[in-house]
């Protein structure tokens, strides 16, 4: 086994569980998750980016996000939003309540798609992986403090998107 595979294989068993729950947060289908995870694993392998990236697990979870935003991207192109059925919450306040939460939860991460380089890095780090601005600026190279001003203007830049989104609805601040 070559050199590049064994990183490869340290890193998931590190990071892995995380990668898989980050990867079927951002996709919201747990039958696609698994396909996306081996899809970023022969990414990897094939990657000369991991060898030189200075944190690989940062690596991996860029490489993580920009899998799972492709996937979102080609579904919405490819089959234009179905009436699926998802996986039920187990308790639900309503139907009417699950349906717009749903619909909610898919426009801010059609928003968030928009959103580029570490501004949505840190948005998804910070608020889906709920993780410290220590560990999202270590994480990204950048200092806790540049962490919180992009996550605060990416926030405020989501408020933007989906307020344009509503068509005006929604007052973008």
């Amino acid at each position: 086994m070559t050199d590049r595979y064994t990183k490869v294989l340290e890193l998931l068993d590190a990071e892995g569980p995380h990668l898989h729950r980050l990867l079927a947060r951002l996709t919201r289908r747990e039958d696609v998750t698994g396909d996306l995870l081996q899809e970023l694993v022969i990414r990897l392998c094939r990657s000369r980016g991991l060898e030189k990236a200075q944190d690989p697990g940062a690596y991996a979870y860029r490489a993580a996000v920009n899998l799972a935003f492709e996937w979102r991207r080609r579904q919405r192109v490819c089959a234009p939003q179905t009436a699926e059925k998802r996986d039920a919450p187990a308790v639900a306040p309503s139907p009417l309540g699950a349906v717009i939460e749903e619909e909610e939860l898919e426009r801010v991460l059609d928003a968030t798609a928009r959103l580029r380089g570490v501004a949505r890095d840190a948005l998804i780090l910070r608020y889906l992986e709920q993780m410290s601005y220590e560990e999202v600026g270590r994480r990204l190279g950048k200092k806790p403090q540049h962490v919180r001003s992009v996550a605060s203007k990416a926030l405020a830049q989501l408020r933007v998107l989906l307020g344009k989104d509503n068509d005006g609805a929604i007052d973008g601040g």
